[in-house]
């Protein structure tokens, strides 16, 4: 039986109505095709949706794939760890997602008061965010470093399970 310790969430942001501000959905999209372990559950984040309705408690890691402001050039690929300021991580990613980032917040200071779970932001800078439906030709060209950044952590949870 697998250890439920080693459970991972990935959280896609955005809102596909934005052009870039929709790299979350575009990246779960191709997740989606993936022969994703059992161990591994997605959810959207997209403006309307409820972005977590799990519960927390089962996830080892919280995987956030969006647009993030991070200063590089457009299509450069933000790869962090959370560790205790949530608010200035997710200052990078487009406003109109606030209502999602204010979630997120809750949620992660939820964890960090039960047990250590580790949240990870894979962010790809936007080229624009402004009314259109399909991402910029930057965030298609970054996704396969994002996927092979996912893979890396799926293997290395994989890698990682005890066997009970």
């Amino acid at each position: 039986m697998v250890n439920n310790r080693n459970k991972i969430a990935i959280l896609a942001l955005g809102d596909t109505n934005l052009r870039d501000a929709g790299t979350g959905q575009y990246l779960l999209e191709l997740i989606s095709h993936l022969d994703l372990p059992e161990n591994v559950d997605i959810y959207d984040c997209g403006i309307g949706s409820k972005c977590f309705d799990g519960n927390i408690a089962e996830y080892e890691r919280i995987v956030l794939i969006t647009a993030h402001r991070h200063g590089d050039a457009a299509g450069e690929i933000l790869f962090t760890t959370i560790v205790s300021d949530i608010e200035s991580v997710l200052n990078g990613i487009p406003s109109p997602l606030q209502k999602t980032k204010d979630h997120l917040t809750a949620l992660f200071k939820s964890t960090m008061h039960t047990r250590a779970v580790e949240w990870i932001l894979i962010g790809i800078e936007p080229k624009c965010v402004n009314p259109g439906l399909s991402v910029s030709d930057d965030v298609i060209k970054a996704a396969p470093k994002v996927l092979n950044f996912i893979n890396d952590l799926l293997q290395e949870s994989t890698h990682n399970q005890t066997i009970t």
